[in-house]
């Protein structure tokens, strides 16, 4: 059935007055979907120009979207997946597009013009139609594009895990998720076994609405994020929003590729200082890092001062407030809520039991290791 004048007119008016009308309507996608600030705004801009183009000549005509009208919004769909934008977005934003437009139509026709809100109605099946068929084909290529993101993302993380020199290869993978090969990497990592895949990818489409890049995924038995101009700190608030208490181990920013392997090998000596619920660091927590895969050569060493922790829990407690309250006895009696002079006979009594005086840092560095320790030292 053909489409009546009127209905001609008005999508031809509209379809003019699109540098007006389209600006208003990426606001609204913009403020009901909070994804899509990540995306430019003149690039959001210039492909909601092209949708609503193709919808108006397709209402005019009554068709659905052309092959290239569809491999366009399959496009966007590889483009939003790039992106990192959640595919709820994506079909939210399409919704809120369509709907939009749809209001823009009704708003041009007055209300006491009965005949044209007829006519108008008469066209619904057909921007349904293109709703359907377009948010579909962009959902189809983000599948696709984040099957085959997930399949690189392992590549890219065996590349970096593997370690050894950096080839052009791995560059050409760093560059395909939008990595800076030369910039700074952080890593951070987490027991694989506390994240289901829904929860993986809902973390990964929260972080990168932060201005910088991320990949995620899970390797053997871990959780591992690359970030490049993202704190590690937003990726871990992000992990407690979704409730998880698991450990987690945060390497240091290191420059190049081959820093985001030495990252990563960071953020995994320094997980099983984090107990549940606890973020270890490398930049805090090197020390217990690098002294745990020596700790049975450190036994005749440390023994000592497990000894007496364990046999005098007060004075072992003594010992590490001293270290964390700047070797102060006053700071440190007021943190424990007791006497200076306190303080000062248990720093003395450990040395009577250890051999090792507290106020020196040989002593306190070899103290503190055995108080660490023996929490943290498990093995993989």
């Amino acid at each position: 059935m053909a489409v009546q004048p009127a209905i001609v007119e008005l999508c031809q008016t509209v379809a003019g007055d699109l540098g007006e009308v389209v600006p208003a309507i990426v606001d609204r996608i913009r403020r009901e979907v909070p994804g899509y600030q990540a995306v430019d705004r003149t690039e959001h801009e210039h492909a909601v120009t092209l949708q609503y183009e193709g919808l108006l000549t397709g209402l005019i005509t009554r068709r659905p979207p052309s092959a290239e009208e569809s491999e366009r919004a399959r496009e966007l769909g590889r483009r939003r997946a790039r992106q990192g934008l959640a595919i709820e977005s994506i079909i939210g934003a399409y919704h809120v597009g369509y709907r939009e437009m749809w209001n823009t139509l009704l708003s041009r026709v007055g209300p006491e013009d009965q005949a044209m809100r007829s006519d108008l109605a008469s066209v619904v099946g057909t921007v349904w139609m293109w709703i359907e068929q377009a948010s579909s084909a962009a959902a189809d290529a983000y599948g696709e594009t984040v099957r085959a993101e997930d399949a690189l993302a392992h590549r890219f993380l065996g590349t970096l895990t593997a370690g050894g020199p950096v080839t052009a290869e791995h560059t050409r993978m760093a560059e395909a998720f939008g990595f800076d090969p030369t910039g700074a990497f952080q890593a951070v990592c987490s027991p694989a076994d506390a994240w289901r895949d829904e929860d993986t990818t809902a973390l990964r489409d929260q972080v990168r609405s932060h201005r910088g890049t991320l990949m995620c995924a899970v390797r053997d038995d871990l959780l591992i994020a690359v970030l490049q101009s993202i704190p590690a700190s937003a990726f871990v608030e992000a992990m407690r929003s979704h409730g998880s208490r698991a450990a987690v181990g945060v390497g240091l920013a290191r420059e190049g590729l081959a820093g985001a392997s030495t990252s990563i090998v960071d953020a995994l000596e320094v997980l099983p200082a984090g107990g549940t619920g606890e973020v270890a660091t490398f930049e805090r927590d090197w020390l217990i890092a690098t002294v745990r895969p020596r700790a049975d050569r450190l036994t005749a060493l440390l023994d000592p001062c497990r000894r007496t922790a364990r046999a005098h829990p007060d004075i072992a407690e003594t010992v590490r407030a001293f270290a964390e309250h700047g070797f102060s006895l006053t700071s440190t009696g007021r943190a424990l809520h007791i006497h200076p002079n306190t303080v000062r006979y248990r720093l003395e009594r450990w040395q009577e039991l250890t051999g090792r005086d507290a106020r020196t840092w040989a002593g306190l560095s070899i103290g503190m290791v055995a108080l660490d320790l023996p929490m943290t030292h498990t093995s993989r």
